[in-house]
């Protein structure tokens, strides 16, 4: 379906970038306004964020591993994260001496390799877990923790009450941590 699309982005033909707008807008402000909230200035920069990357890495697109929409969806979801951690770490540091400041600018907790290899592994167990999951609490789960959707949001999304989506997602955390633990021995 969106074969043009990736064709023109690894055409660099700005019409990828127009027909992604014309097509998913609404799909990309919606996601980031789901995790950005009322911040209007920080969901139009996620927006633009997420075109840019569109345009510099769309061609490295692979269509057998998801969907274009899948594609687009986790890359508006890590530009809308990314922005609410700089939100919350401006937030932490209005707080912090120039001194502390400076420390932290030169401390990269990522650089630790042993903690990425443990973190890709986990990674992998969640990815199965959730693989295995029937396709309403898979949708469930996803919607609560990768989308970061309210109750009340999934509720109407899926035609369940908001006690229904409550319950069902506390057996699912439950379901999920008991074979998360069986996984990765934790």
């Amino acid at each position: 379906m969106d074969h043009d699309i990736i064709n023109f982005l690894m055409e660099k033909d700005e019409q990828a970038v127009a027909l992604i707008a014309e097509r998913y807008e609404k799909l990309i402000r919606y996601i980031a306004v789901t995790i950005l909230g009322d911040r209007s200035e920080s969901v139009e920069e996620c927006i633009n964020d997420v075109y840019m990357k569109i345009w510099m890495k769309g061609h490295l697109y692979d269509f057998e591993k998801a969907s274009f929409k899948t594609y687009l969806k986790a890359i508006t979801r890590n530009a809308a994260l990314n922005h609410l951690r700089k939100l919350k770490r401006l937030e932490e540091l209005e707080g912090l001496d120039e001194s502390d400041t400076i420390q932290s600018d030169y401390i990269d907790y990522r650089q630790n390799v042993e903690q990425q290899m443990i973190f890709r592994e986990e990674v992998q167990a969640l990815n199965r877990i959730l693989r295995e999951l029937k396709k309403k609490d898979k949708e469930l789960v996803l919607r609560r923790f990768y989308y970061l959707q309210s109750t009340k949001q999934i509720a109407a999304a899926m035609g369940m009450t908001e006690n229904a989506v409550d319950s069902k997602l506390s057996r699912l955390r439950k379901k999920i941590t008991k074979r998360y633990r069986k996984e990765v021995g934790k």
